[in-house]
């Protein structure tokens, strides 16, 4: 293999490592609503990972989405459907999954999804 292929196939596979690196970092986060703030627009979490509990602040932009899936209430129909939630009707205590981006250090969610009502 000569010197500049050699340096082609090391370059290619750092990017696709940084790739890979990237996008793991903007996951879904799971976690207890521990806290909502209507007028700042975050919704504070409470986590786990590895046995360590922390706290996550999530900030919400205005197309951030909020859903639940219930079955319908309409006699025949199969399934779940989606219902939209507003910020103030998640509740503490209720398990939400969170996508989010990194944006200024700070986590933004995408979609918010309630996992489980308690």
């Amino acid at each position: 293999m000569t010197k500049a292929m050699s340096v082609i196939v090391t370059l290619a596979v750092v990017g696709v490592l940084s790739a890979a690196h990237s996008v793991a970092d903007e996951g879904p986060i799971l976690g207890a609503v521990k806290a909502v703030d209507a007028s700042g627009k975050t919704l504070t979490l409470q986590t786990t990972a590895q046995g360590k509990t922390r706290d996550v602040t999530i900030i919400l932009k205005p197309e951030s989405k909020i859903v639940k899936f219930a079955r319908p209430s309409e006699p025949g129909k199969t399934g779940f459907i989606e219902q939209p939630l507003a910020l103030s009707d998640l509740k503490p205590g209720w398990i939400v999954s969170v996508t989010t981006t990194h944006v200024g250090g700070n986590e933004v969610a995408e979609v918010i999804t309630v996992v489980m009502e308690r």
